[in-house]
């Protein structure tokens, strides 16, 4: 099992909308692929000084194989969706974790 993590930075000027674009679309989109299970949103917590909020969104992936097949058939589209969205309002990249435990 693994995790598919995106972290954002997200600008103070468009918080509330980012929130809302990752619980009434963002979310459904990634869910909605049937690739992903287990949604999370969590604040990142640091002591670095920083322009804006960090977030990470997290998604349950099966396997290697399947995260593969859904970076091939929506990886454009779901980072066209935020960009279109936010432009550099929001910054973001992706990670993948092994879950071990």
């Amino acid at each position: 099992m693994f995790i598919f993590n995106t972290t954002y930075l997200v600008s103070d000027e468009v918080h509330e909308t980012w929130l809302d674009w990752v619980r009434n679309q963002h979310i459904p989109f990634m869910l909605d692929s049937t690739y992903f299970t287990h949604p999370q949103v969590a604040r990142v917590i640091t002591s670095d000084k920083q322009d804006g909020t960090s977030f990470s969104v997290q998604f349950h992936v099966n396997d290697m194989h399947t995260l593969k097949q859904w970076k091939n058939e929506y990886s454009d589209l779901f980072q066209e969706n935020c960009s279109k969205q936010f432009g550099t309002e929001v910054i973001f990249f992706t990670t993948v974790l092994e879950i071990v435990e």
